[in-house]
């Protein structure tokens, strides 16, 4: 059968070996969650999809007077902004850490912010400190990373931790590369990842999977009684040092997970996407076990993500309309951001999902789910879809984002075009309270510093 064959590299960095046609087969996700959706612009609709429950989510300080003379910190304004209350300025936060440390590496940091952490940069242009995306190289130690091919990371900014239970990890680390093999009672696999000089000087900051977890059936099993056994508990005492350091300087997002639902995870991180649809079309039995195992321990990271003390939770991220295409993306996807959005708001807190990618076809999924908000949106020229349709179709979705890299990128786009670029964003930012002005994915290793200037100059004024 025709399928797909791509790599992720990065949480924003996606490489392919190629796109052909692909076949997939069923729907497997709990029972009990919604696969239809409603109409375009209805929140919560659908059979089993909940509502969304506006009194607990973004009017959480409706009726909180506030001196209209005093200034909001970079906090509040970020905070305001994703529950869609108004704001004293237009928030503008990019992402500078992978064109920081590209740049200082090659020692091509521009005169100004020579020798300057990512923090000075961001104080010296009057910018909030970026906390979305994790800085994945936050290390405590190698163990922090070590179980990244699981798509599981012990860092600074996730509200959970998960433990292996039952399980004898092996690991072996030569030259840059990890090999890591798991014995279960059930059976073993194992992969490999690597976090190469090239990667570095490039920013990225997830290793590179060489050998994937799942490449046969026979990996099933062993796979399925890791996730299954899987022990997640709070990840408090160091999120709260990592949030008291983003203080009011910006707005400290809870990472949950970087995939959205069970079988993204398979995209994501198990398989290369050419295994995950061959084995999804070939072994449907099999698949919907794993599946069912890996909801087990999402279940207890949103429980565990729920009782945390973030007010924004990152669920999810890296849809694209040729991977994660519409009918896939609803039947998979779209009930786990749905009972995530729920769970979430009844604890009264916000969703965030990282909507990267290729969005066509996806946005209307996002309103309906019952996103808060939608990080790192890339509009066109560097997608297929204006920044206005975006906007029209997720009306009660935050946008984080709106110029896409390569307006940064002079000899990508001229001088003219970018201008005009700044305008129309600007004045659609401007007309919408639910807007922070952010670089998709992110400021690219290459980007323009005086570009960087001339946006932050339109932000202020």
């Amino acid at each position: 059968m025709n399928a797909i064959a791509w790599t992720w590299v990065d949480l924003d960095t996606w490489v392919y070996d190629a796109i052909i046609g692909v076949k997939t087969h069923g729907a497997w996700e709990r029972p009990d969650c919604c696969l239809g959706l409603g109409k375009p612009g209805e929140r919560g609709t659908g059979p089993g999809l909940p509502p969304a429950p506006t009194d607990t989510r973004r009017n959480s300080c409706v009726g909180r007077a506030r001196n209209t003379m005093q200034r909001m910190t970079h906090r509040e304004r970020l905070l305001a902004a994703c529950r869609g209350e108004p704001v004293d300025a237009l928030p503008w936060a990019p992402r500078l850490e992978l064109w920081h440390r590209a740049n200082s590496l090659a020692g091509t940091l521009p005169a100004a912010v020579a020798g300057l952490t990512v923090d000075a940069i961001e104080a010296k242009l009057g910018l909030p400190r970026y906390a979305v995306v994790p800085d994945f190289q936050d290390l405590r130690s190698p163990e922090d990373e070590v179980d990244r091919c699981l798509g599981i990371w012990r860092l600074p900014a996730f509200v959970h931790q998960t433990d292996l239970v039952g399980v004898d990890r092996e690991v072996v680390r030569d030259s840059g590369q990890t090999k890591v093999t798991y014995r279960t009672p059930v059976g073993s696999v194992s992969c490999a990842f690597e976090y190469s000089e090239e990667m570095k000087r490039g920013g990225v900051t997830i290793p590179w999977v060489r050998e994937h977890l799942l490449t046969s059936v026979d990996d099933v099993t062993p796979l399925a009684y890791i996730y299954s056994h899987a022990d997640v508990r709070l990840n408090e005492e160091r999120f709260a040092r990592w949030r008291s350091e983003i203080g009011e300087k910006g707005l400290a997002v809870g990472f949950a997970l970087g995939f959205g639902s069970p079988m993204h995870l398979v995209l994501h991180d198990l398989a290369t996407v050419e295994t995950a649809f061959l084995l999804l079309h070939d072994h449907p039995d099999e698949m919907a076990r794993l599946v069912e195992a890996i909801g087990v321990w999402l279940e207890r990271v949103l429980a565990v993500s729920a009782r945390s003390s973030a007010d924004v939770v990152f669920w999810g991220g890296n849809y694209d309309a040729a991977i994660t295409y519409p009918p896939f993306f609803l039947r998979h996807i779209a009930p786990w951001l749905a009972r995530t959005a729920a769970v979430l708001h009844d604890h009264g807190k916000l969703l965030l999902t990282h909507a990267d990618g290729e969005n066509t076809g996806l946005t209307r999924y996002y309103q309906e789910c019952g996103v808060d908000v939608a990080d790192a949106v890339c509009p066109a020229p560097m997608t297929r879809l204006p920044l206005r349709q975006i906007a029209e179709d997720i009306p009660d979705v935050t946008i984080w984002g709106g110029i896409p890299s390569i307006a940064l990128l002079p000899e990508a786009m001229p001088d003219e075009p970018f201008e005009r670029l700044l305008d129309d964003t600007f004045a659609l930012a401007r007309g919408r309270h639910r807007f922070i002005v952010g670089v998709a994915d992110a400021v690219p290793p290459g980007a323009s510093w005086e570009r960087l200037c001339r946006i932050s100059e339109r932000a202020a004024g």
